[in-house]
């Protein structure tokens, strides 16, 4: 009876656990800093997402000013898909 019943039980516990687990995963973003220039405060610095460094389409900016990889308005500006 109890060989019976851990043939059943363990398996089944096995594949729960390994579905739980698979799911327990959790990719975290990657924060970059970003600079913009603001035309009272000069250069700013903030944290921005992975995807304004390798995008092509649409222009990062924080509230309406574009933001650049360095303090300088002849550096990379940023762009996300």
């Amino acid at each position: 009876m109890k060989s019976k019943f851990l043939k059943l039980v363990l398996p089944a516990f096995a594949i729960l656990l390994a579905v739980g687990l698979a799911f327990a995963t959790d990719e975290k973003p990657v924060v970059q800093q970003a600079h913009y220039l603001h035309p009272i405060n000069g250069w700013q610095t903030v944290n921005v997402e992975d995807a304004c460094f390798t995008g092509s389409n649409m222009a990062c900016k924080y509230d309406i000013y574009q933001l650049y990889a360095e303090e300088s308005e002849s550096s990379q500006a940023l762009y996300k898909n």
